[in-house]
């Protein structure tokens, strides 16, 4: 009797583990893919980025107008990932998360569980956008407030 209540209870976990997890963002397999955008003026300098998470220092990268770069990571177990970036620009610079808790669940899904997030840099601030394809419009989300001599 005790056997069949274990066997029960696990296939009945299993059951709803899988269930969970087809139905939602799954921890176990979601991979996410953030896009940076430069989309300064064409006369601009470049602009630095540097992204870095907790366990991960993606380096710096220089941008120019018109360019791009990103990066792909799965979410951990506890869906706690963050990423967050350093931008200089023209005399300004700023520190923000690019990917969070708070963020993920606004990145849009490409397929299956592979979802990415959008972020473009412009001279009045950072917009952000779900996907690009279908083309979805970007929302401000910072400004460049911050200013530092170098």
């Amino acid at each position: 009797m005790v056997n069949f209540k274990i066997k029960y209870s696990f296939c009945s976990f299993i059951f709803l583990l899988n269930f969970g997890l087809s139905s939602c963002k799954s921890p176990f397999s979601s991979i996410y893919t953030v896009y940076i955008i430069d989309a300064l003026p064409s006369n601009s300098k470049p602009l630095i980025v540097r992204c870095q998470s907790k366990d991960d220092d993606l380096g710096y990268k220089n941008l120019y107008p018109g360019g791009e770069y990103h990066f792909s990571f799965k979410e951990n177990f506890l869906g706690d990932t963050l990423f967050f970036c350093h931008f200089w620009w023209n005399g300004k610079n700023i520190i923000f998360d690019v990917f969070n808790n708070k963020i993920d669940i606004y990145c849009g899904p490409i397929s299956g569980f592979d979802y990415e997030c959008f972020w473009k840099v412009q001279e009045d601030g950072f917009y952000f956008a779900p996907h690009r394809n279908p083309p979805s419009e970007y929302e401000k989300k910072h400004d460049w407030s911050r200013i530092f001599l170098a």
